[in-house]
Order: structure tokens, then sequence, then C-alpha cells
């Protein structure tokens, strides 16, 4: 099987893409530079309305959906893989446990955090049962591959996993030492506006429970992970629609749950382009890893477990010849 890196030899158009919406980022850094107040004092919704629910809440519970929903995905494939029955077990617990916390932060996290009052009592029991509900039809779902599609996934999964987890652990630790107070507590609570480049630090009073950890989105950061569709669409060479479908739906994700942070007024447009950057060099850094770092590794992997089926094969052609 190719690698990602040695697919790509001869194709600049996915370098010409990438350089294009790093540029891009880059201008939206630089204009929110000079005038992030500005632009969110007219991008954040005046009143709790059809906007702000309708479209801020909305896509904010997909916003840490992508980064989780890679490793349910993950964790699944490699359940159907697996040759092992403990490691199909292993993994499907993975599942089950990833896809609780899926449901967490789209349902329970959301509510709460928008003052709508949850009971911790359905949060303990609700969303362990969703997990293990969803995790079989999930796991079903990737059955219909064969062993070719599973292990390209694996390996698209797999950077899409690296990309996820050093863009999340970036943003949470700059969230905990930058100390920007977010848009609606400058415009509510009469505190300090900062600009991006002015780390605050995490002195002084903050006066809500988020803190001041604007400076970076972690929604618009995990929206990152949602890159995985389109090197999904282009490991696997899907039809030509299918593709576009893809890209399609990566476009939305990465445009609308930034938007929908700054609808809701919890952060600047340096916040969010901020966290697509970190994403990107996320992106090449995982390729990096698993490509370069893991490629012969991963080559091991795949031609062990192709070995492990060809044996169990011909064990069963033994049997039934005896």
């Amino acid at each position: 099987m190719k690698l990602l890196t040695e697919d790509l030899k001869g194709n600049r158009l996915p370098l010409i893409i990438f350089c294009a919406v790093a540029a891009l980022l880059l201008v939206f850094m630089i204009i929110g530079t000079f005038f992030d107040y500005q632009i969110a004092l007219g991008m954040a919704a005046p009143y709790r309305g059809f906007f702000y629910y309708g479209f801020g809440m909305t896509f904010e519970v997909f916003g840490f959906l992508p980064a989780i929903l890679v490793n349910v995905c993950l964790f699944a494939v490699l359940s159907v893989y697996s040759k092992r029955k403990v490691s199909k077990i292993a993994f499907h617990i993975c599942t089950a446990m990833t896809l609780a916390g899926a449901a967490f932060c789209a349902v329970f996290w959301t509510l709460s955090n928008h003052g709508f009052s949850v009971s911790r009592a359905i949060v303990g029991s609700v969303t362990p049962i969703a997990g293990i509900g969803l995790s079989f039809p999930v796991i079903m779902f990737f059955k219909r591959f064969d062993d070719e599609k599973l292990k390209k996934l694996i390996y698209v999964l797999a950077i899409a996993a690296v990309l996820g987890f050093l863009a999340n652990a970036t943003s949470a630790v700059m969230q905990l030492t930058w100390g920007r107070y977010r848009f609606y507590q400058v415009t509510q609570n009469d505190l300090p506006y900062s600009p991006w480049y002015q780390p605050m630090g995490r002195g002084g009073t903050a006066e809500s429970r988020h803190g001041s950890n604007s400076f970076p989105s972690m929604h618009a950061t995990s929206v990152a992970s949602s890159i995985a569709l389109v090197l999904v669409a282009w490991v696997l060479k899907v039809k030509k629609m299918t593709k576009i479908a893809f890209f399609a739906v990566a476009c939305v994700m990465l445009v609308a749950v930034p938007l929908s942070r700054m609808v809701l007024g919890w952060h600047y447009l340096t916040d969010v382009i901020f966290s697509l950057i970190i994403g990107m060099i996320a992106f090449v850094v995982g390729i990096v890893v698993i490509d370069k770092g893991f490629g012969k590794k991963f080559r091991k992997f795949i031609e062990k477990s192709e070995e492990d089926s060809e044996i169990a094969v011909k064990k069963e052609e033994i049997k039934e010849l005896v």
C-alpha cells in the first residue's frame, strides 16, 4: 500500500490548495490583529434570538465532534480489522467510550454551558448507554469494507488522530496560560480588552465560570480534524461526486463552527483563525509522524495482519478437507 507522501509525488494540486488556505488564514489574522474588537462587535448576536440559537448554538454542538469522531472511527475500524478476539473487544469498548464522550459534548456540555440545567443523574446514565448503543451500528457500518480499504482507513484516521491530539493539546495549554477575556466578558462585565499578541496571563479575577480562555478557540481547533474527510476521499479514491460531497462537508464545518463562536460572542476573529493555523501545522506534523516516523512500522502491521489472515484461511481450508 502506498503511503500518503508517495501518493502525492508529482501532484502539485494538494500543495497549492494547502498554501492558498494558509495564505488566506494569514491575511485574516492580520486583519483581525487591527480590527478584532470591531469585527466581534459586528458579528456577535445582539440578543438571544434565532441567529444565536439557530446558527450559533447549532454549530457549537458540532464543534468538538470532529476530533472525537475521528477516534471513534479509528477504534471501530481497528475493532473490525483486528484478528484477535481480545483486541476486537478492547477496541469495541474504546469505540463505546469515545461515542459516550461525543454524546456528552454534543448535548449535555452545550446545554449546561448556556445556563440550561442538566441533571447529573441523567448525564451519568444516558451518556454510557448512548455510547454502547451507538457503537454497534458504527462497527457494523465498517464491516462492509474489505481489508484493503480498512487498512487505508486506519492509516488516514491515525494521521487525523495525531492532528486532533496535537492541535487540541496546544490550544488547551495556550488557553490556560494566555489569559485573554472573551468578547462577551468584555462587553457585559466591563473586563479589559486585550489584543491577541499581548497575553495577560492567569492573574486577576474573571467574573465568569469560563475564565479568561478566549485565545485560541478549542472548538475551532477541534473542527480542524474535519480535514480527515478530505484525506479519506483522497486515499480511498472514491467517485468524483463523493469527493465533492466530502470536501463540501469539511469546508462547511471549517467555516461555520468558527463563525458560530463569534456569533455567540465567545471568541474574536484572531482566536478562531489562530486555531485553524494550529490545526494546519498539526496536520503536517501528523503526516510526518505517521507517514515518515511510523511508515515502516505501519507496513509491518499491515503485512503481519495480512499474513495472519492468510494463515487463518488456510487452516479453515485444511479443516474442511479433513
